[in-house]
C-alpha cells in the first residue's frame, strides 16, 4: 500500500493486491482519496503512471484494474485511465494495454483494463484468462 499526498492536501492510497489470473501473479491496483472529498488534481496520473511504470519494467509484472462502478461513474473512470496510458506511452513505451468490457451477472457493467510489459513470453496466455475471468464475474 502506498500513499501520497497531493498539492491540495488531499491524501490518496495506491494498493496493490496480489491476484491469480490462471495460472499467473498479477496485482490488482486500486486508487481512491482516504476521505471523500470534491478536490481533484489532475497531477496524481504522474504518481500513479510512475508507480506503474517501475513496476511493469520487469517484463512478467502484470497489473489490472476494474472501474468502480457504485456510482455509475465507471464509463468516466475508464477514459481518465485511457487518458493517463495515452500520456504515459513515450516515456513507458513498454507497456501494452489491453481494455475489456462486460456486463455482469447482476447487470453492472464492468469496465477493465490489463497492463503488461510488451516482452512478456506469457501475453497471449494472459489475454485469455483475464477475459476468462472477467466474463465470470
Amino acid at each position: 500500500m502506498y500513499t501520497f499526498t497531493t498539492r491540495f492536501n488531499v491524501k490518496y492510497l495506491l494498493a496493490l493486491t496480489l491476484v491469480q489470473i490462471g495460472e499467473v501473479g498479477a496485482f490488482s491496483i486500486s486508487l481512491y482519496p482516504e476521505e471523500e472529498n470534491n478536490i481533484y488534481d489532475y497531477w496524481i496520473k504522474n504518481t500513479v503512471i510512475k508507480t506503474i511504470g517501475d513496476l511493469l519494467k520487469k517484463d512478467s509484472n502484470v497489473i489490472f484494474y476494474v472501474c468502480d462502478n457504485e456510482d455509475d461513474r465507471e464509463d468516466k473512470r475508464h477514459l481518465v485511465f485511457e487518458y493517463w496510458y495515452q500520456q504515459s506511452k513515450t516515456k513507458y513505451g513498454y507497456i501494452e494495454k489491453y481494455n475489456y468490457s462486460v456486463m455482469s451477472d447482476n447487470g453492472y457493467k464492468l469496465n477493465s483494463s490489463i497492463l503488461y510489459n510488451k516482452e512478456n513470453y506469457l501475453v497471449d496466455y494472459l489475454l485469455d484468462q483475464f477475459t476468462k475471468l472477467m466474463q465470470s464475474s
